[in-house]
């Protein structure tokens, strides 16, 4: 049974993928590797069985359904029913460094329930950001910040290490938002779960291959899902310092 599973949702990633998942796999050797794909029509599919044919540590989840909440959601199902004790989330473009990885699962092996890899942090490095998406992170960051009262950084960032412990407490089906709000919303979990929280600086370059598949109206409804939670009394715990 692995103790590290990564798991790499995937639609229309055809470009980008194999150099993605041969990186993964280069700087973490000793963990599974799970490529969650939503049906992509431009064969994304098709390269991940192959890439799983090429490697036993390399396994596959068609879906016939499309989200990103709902593919992340299920690929930590599976990790868990792997028996793996530690989940990652990451994308499939490039733009998170697979390097970073090692020491990202070195904090969570101290314990740490969540730890997200941080652009917001000193000693991150972020490349290639559009001058309107930086301006929409930081400000969308610092906005569910003082909503929800949290001491993180980077709430929307996509590079995660999960430790199932604190996934088992939580209700997963009942996080029923996507995208930037999903990041957002489990960041919260973890934190009324009891979980502890800890932000590693990561380097990151804005979507190495491919284009995104957020939009104006995925920024603009994460903030509508922080005002409404705040509103409703939802609050994050203070991250602790590191």
């Amino acid at each position: 049974m692995p103790d590290v599973m990564i798991v790499v949702p995937t639609y229309n990633e055809i470009d980008g993928l194999e150099r993605t998942v041969g990186r993964l796999r280069q700087s973490v050797p000793h963990a599974e590797l799970v490529i969650v794909d939503d049906g992509s029509p431009d064969g994304t599919g098709e390269l991940a069985d192959s890439l799983s044919k090429r490697d036993a540590g390399t396994m596959v989840v068609h879906r016939t359904e499309r989200g990103y909440r709902s593919a992340v959601i299920e690929g930590m199902r599976f990790a868990m029913s792997r028996g793996a004790t530690r989940v990652v989330i990451t994308d499939a473009d490039g733009s998170y460094d697979a390097d970073d990885l090692p020491e990202l699962l070195g904090v969570s092996a101290d314990g740490v329930d969540l730890v997200i890899g941080s652009r917001f942090v000193e000693g991150s490095d972020v490349r290639n950001m559009g001058l309107r998406r930086r301006l929409a992170a930081r400000i969308g960051n610092v906005y569910a910040r003082s909503m929800l009262q949290t001491g993180v950084q980077d709430l929307t960032s996509s590079l995660r290490v999960y430790r199932t412990r604190i996934l088992e407490r939580i209700d997963l089906d009942a996080i029923q938002v996507d995208a930037y709000a999903f990041q957002v919303a489990m960041a919260v979990r973890v934190a009324q779960a009891g979980g502890t929280i800890a932000e590693v600086p990561i380097h990151f370059i804005e979507r190495a291959t491919g284009s995104s598949k957020m939009r104006l109206g995925d920024e603009l409804g994460t903030v509508g899902a922080v005002t409404k939670w705040s509103l409703s009394g939802v609050r994050a715990l203070p991250k602790p310092p590191r």
